[in-house]
């Protein structure tokens, strides 16, 4: 597996995370506003759930509660389809593999979304020019051109 193919994220705590893991808590939240992946600190867990997400259910009255745990060797796409599968003792083989399926469309969607966020805010900088690096200037024959901060034109 190449580095790249699963990069890691700092989160705020300090803690690198796969990005996928992160696409899964927006996911989530996309789905179900209380709906949260949260991540259990080795201290805080039991000797024999040694996993690190769990996925909880935070109603606004109530207490929250453990849907499913997941590890680091887990999928988080195949996590995503058995939390919409719901009932794994009434398991359908063909409807396991098409929520499976959405769910790999939904990590897409939102690799894609968050893509898009990125290049739109590319081209608004791009667009307005406001890079401190570019400065004008008034050539001798009296136009104006604009340079980056090596000097060549822009």
């Amino acid at each position: 597996m190449d580095q790249f193919d699963n990069p890691l994220v700092m989160t705020e705590d300090g803690i690198l995370v796969s990005d996928k893991w992160l696409r899964l808590s927006e996911i989530l939240q996309d789905i179900d506003p209380y709906l949260e992946l949260r991540w259990i600190p080795p201290k805080a867990r039991n000797s024999e759930e040694s996993k690190p997400y769990a996925v909880c259910h935070c109603p606004p009255i109530g207490r929250a509660y453990v849907i499913m745990f997941a590890g680091d060797d887990d999928n988080p796409i195949d996590l995503l389809a058995r939390l919409w599968e719901g009932n794994a003792k009434n398991q359908d083989v063909l409807r396991s593999l098409e929520l499976r399926e959405k769910a790999e469309e939904a990590f897409k969607l939102r690799e894609s979304l968050e893509l898009h966020a990125e290049l739109a805010d590319q081209t608004h900088f791009l667009a307005t020019n406001r890079s401190p690096f570019i400065t004008k200037h008034k050539t001798a024959d009296g136009k104006i051109v604009k340079l980056d901060h090596n000097g060549r034109r822009v």
